[in-house]
């Protein structure tokens, strides 16, 4: 049986503490183990006081099939289960022992017992864990082959498209959108590496999955460039009006901490929520400023008693009422933003930090993401 080091420990530490105590000599814990097919046996798998020698089972040591006076079984049971057995030695005479050492070792069976199910458990756990790896592996080797097809295909298309401008330009699209797929592919497969994700986001993440490559230079320009091409073309398909910016401050393009990659997450979960709930025709778009982003639409307006309602967890705006989702987009987004220094909020039209360089953005709903421009850079 593959026991982890600290179940080995917890169980040494609980036979300890209870050694020394109203005559007793010796306490042997066993694990029962059986194969399907063959009959159950008890290994030994920790006693006190501890022996240099190797732990043997029931079935191979000949003393223990003789009954004795100082000598008692313990079952270690977890409802109609039989987990173990604890043996407990004593040097007292006679067959009767003291009542309160009895209930002392049927407590401790009990508490030994609720170890050995939780171990069992986890290591339950670790068997579906490593089943699902290898079947996201699996999954992960069978679509890089199509991928690479459609990048070959999309390829070969552009060179009999010729001089048809507007559609190369879709299909090129199209291979960025691939290239951004195996990106996210090649995240995946590095899951099943020990990686030490970064706690401090917290315990859910958004959209993308996680920035594992921590060598790679990013910038706030490379993070949103592909968001931005995405959100143009469902503008383009949706004929929506779509605004993005054409210069990038120097703070855009200077390499990021990699802890700040998550700003990708944050306005593609924004983008996402404008084109799902604005109206067909509404424009929709992002705008750069000195501090910060803002990702805006035209559609109806937030009301003001939603302001802040909509940055609750669970909570759907009257405008999403009648379409899909989950409610805490908006409220990881908002929470993502303050673990990186920043603030995300949806501005109000007369509120009295809107910066000049938002007053002449005339839109129903603004969101303003905030940034620590001078602690972005790594």
């Amino acid at each position: 049986m593959n026991l982890s080091k600290k179940f080995e420990e917890l169980i040494l530490k609980q036979l300890e503490s209870f050694g020394c105590s109203m005559g007793v000599t010796n306490l042997v814990m066993y694990l029962a183990s059986a194969k399907q097919g063959t009959k159950a046996s008890f290994e030994m798998i920790g006693q006190w006081p501890q022996i240099d020698r190797l732990l043997t089972s029931i079935e191979d040591d000949p003393s223990l099939k003789v009954s004795s006076p100082n000598r008692r079984w313990y079952p270690l049971q977890e409802n109609d289960i039989l987990l173990g057995v604890l043996r407990v030695e004593t040097d007292l005479k006679g067959e009767n022992w003291p009542v309160s050492l009895d209930s002392r070792l049927k407590a401790l069976s009990i508490s030994l017992a609720k170890c050995v199910s939780i171990e069992l458990e986890r290591q339950n756990k670790n068997e579906e864990i490593n089943y699902l790896k290898n079947q996201v592996n699996t999954i992960i080797h069978q679509l890089r082959n199509p991928l690479a097809a459609i990048r070959t295909y999309a390829k070969l298309l552009i060179k009999r498209l010729g001089s048809d401008d507007d559609s190369i330009e879709i299909v090129e699209r199209l291979i960025i959108e691939q290239k951004q797929i195996n990106q996210y592919m090649d995240s995946f497969a590095q899951l099943n590496s020990p990686v030490k994700l970064p706690l401090e986001i917290g315990e859910e993440r958004l959209l993308l999955p996680p920035n594992l490559d921590n060598k790679k230079v990013i910038t706030v320009k490379s993070l949103l460039s592909p968001i931005l091409k995405r959100g143009k073309a469902n503008a383009d398909l949706e004929n929506r009006v779509w605004t993005e910016p054409t210069l990038w401050p120097d703070w855009t393009i200077t390499p990021l901490k990699a802890k700040y990659a998550v700003i990708a997450e944050i306005v593609a979960n924004l983008l996402e929520n404008a084109f799902r709930y604005a109206q067909k025709d509404a424009e929709i778009g992002l705008k750069i400023t000195s501090n910060g982003l803002c990702i805006f639409d035209d559609g109806k307006k937030i009301t003001k008693n939603e302001n802040e309602k909509i940055f609750e967890k669970g909570f759907r705006g009257s405008a999403a009422k009648k379409k899909g989702g989950t409610g805490v987009g908006l409220f990881l987004a908002r929470k993502l933003a303050k673990q990186i220094g920043g603030k995300l909020r949806l501005l109000e039209k007369n509120s009295v930090d809107v910066t000049e360089e938002l007053k002449n953005l005339k839109k129903k709903n603004i969101f303003y993401l905030e940034l620590p421009i001078k602690e972005l850079n790594a």
